[in-house]
């Protein structure tokens, strides 16, 4: 696979995040774009792969946002590896899957970076973050990861039939 189509997928999906996403709010929340792919190319993919995404996608997002930079790169990091480990335990065509991944990897996702911001000098205010940002941010990225990974998914099929070789 052409290493530019990944690059290009990655920084569409940090540009759609970081411009269009913010605008489109569900219970209080932006649905994560970037999350949702890490998190489906780590469980197609795996642990190598899906690090890989987390890291030029996390890049491109530290370098648009007002966040102190890596704090988006090393959270991405962790879920993208930890995903990826589910690869190897789970069939990749299953649908269930990335429906039972995602809660958790939003969920880690949102405190390691909530705990890096708090590291760093940002009033974070815990409890109420919880409750406006994290749990409708499961919610809602678990209502769109199906429209993120069935397309990873075709790619990966796509992928992986150019990878065979003799």
């Amino acid at each position: 696979m052409n290493p530019y189509l990944y690059f290009s997928i990655l920084f569409g999906l940090a540009l759609l995040q970081s411009t269009v996403m913010p605008k489109i709010t569900v219970l209080g929340v932006h649905p994560d774009l970037v999350l949702m792919a890490v998190t489906s190319w780590s469980l197609l993919r795996g642990a190598e792969e899906g690090m890989l995404w987390a890291l030029i996608s996390g890049v491109i997002l530290d370098l648009l946002s007002g966040a102190p930079f890596g704090v988006y790169s090393l959270a991405l990091l962790t879920v993208g590896f930890a995903a990826g480990l589910g690869q190897r335990n789970m069939l990749r065509v299953d649908i269930l899957a990335p429906i039972v991944a995602i809660p958790l990897a939003t969920l880690a996702y949102l405190l390691i970076t909530m705990a890096l911001l708090s590291v760093l000098g940002w009033d974070m205010e815990w409890g109420a973050r919880v409750g406006a940002v994290v749990l409708p941010s499961i919610l809602v990225n678990s209502l769109g990861m199906p429209f993120v990974y069935l397309p990873a998914r075709l790619l990966h099929r796509r992928v992986a039939r150019e990878e065979i070789s003799w």
